[in-house]
């Protein structure tokens, strides 16, 4: 028995030595836990015993998703993962589900659900009332922008030569984290032509994939799907700008309070396989 299944299997065991325990949860590392959490006590309230890294089968103390998922084989009811999608969900990766004891964010990480435009724009408007910045349409206009080199994304992860040609820094280098104001007038419009620029020189001298669909991506969603900790730090800027002499603090007030779950096709989808996951029986 490899040292990955002996940590299963103990995991697996927990919530029978300790009966206060409803599972035990291996999640990527310890910041993910405020959004888990928040979702399982949704879904089924109960005590979560949560695991933010293990050994590897060397030895080595190791977090991320390719751990979490190293366990896939061995998971339960009682011992299971909550993993970012990233770019899996989009490659169309079918092991990743909750039959299979694996809940997952549905968009590229966690951080991306503070960003729902939404309900971001509605606590925003009510907060800071006499702004003409509108996050909605601002994000908009952004994921049909962003919607075209994401499909080129998801294609170019497909292999490492791939890889070497368009990739996740790439394509975060043509996102910048930090508009100045006059590009945020109209809107955004100066900063989002930017964008637009930047990824058009990007991709000009990339082979066009073959299939340009995807089931799970589309110009409404793709901002979702733009690495987390990038969209959160844009949305961060862009907000404590517009915030300055209001009174209220962008990240404190509105962004950290922007957790739901439900309203939104990827947070109900999550919400979904949390509930299928804590009660099913075995």
């Amino acid at each position: 028995m490899n040292r990955i299944e002996n940590q299963a299997r103990y995991y697996s065991n927990l919530p029978l030595r300790d009966r206060n325990i409803k599972a035990v949860v291996h999640l990527e590392n310890s910041e993910d836990i405020l959004f888990w959490n928040y979702q399982l006590q949704n879904a089924y309230p109960a005590t979560y015993h949560f695991i933010t890294y293990s050994k590897s089968n060397n030895g080595m103390d190791t977090r991320g998703c390719e751990q979490c998922l190293r366990y896939k084989s061995y998971l339960t009811k009682r011992f299971f993962i909550c993993i970012d999608s990233d770019l899996r969900q989009l490659r169309g990766e079918e092991e990743l589900t909750a039959d299979n004891r694996i809940a997952q964010t549905y968009t590229y990480s966690w951080e991306n659900h503070f960003c729902e435009a939404e309900r971001l724009q509605n606590r925003f408007a009510e907060l800071v009332p006499d702004t003409e910045f509108d996050f909605c349409k601002f994000l908009k206009i952004l994921s049909a922008v962003v919607y075209k080199p994401l499909l080129y994304l998801v294609h170019y992860s497909q292999s490492s030569a791939l890889n070497q040609q368009w990739n996740i820094t790439k394509f975060n280098a043509c996102l910048p984290l930090q508009p100045n104001r006059e590009e945020l007038a109209d809107n955004g419009r100066a900063y989002i032509e930017k964008v637009e620029t930047l990824f058009a020189g990007a991709l000009k001298n990339l082979r066009q994939p073959a299939n340009m669909t995807n089931e799970h991506l589309h110009e409404e969603n793709a901002y979702l799907h733009i690495q987390g900790h990038q969209l959160y730090k844009l949305i961060l800027y862009i907000g404590t700008l517009l915030c300055r002499r209001t009174g209220v603090a962008f990240k404190a007030d509105i962004l950290d309070k922007m957790l739901h779950t439900n309203g939104y096709p990827e947070i109900d989808n999550v919400q979904t396989d949390i509930k299928q996951i804590t009660s099913a029986e075995e």
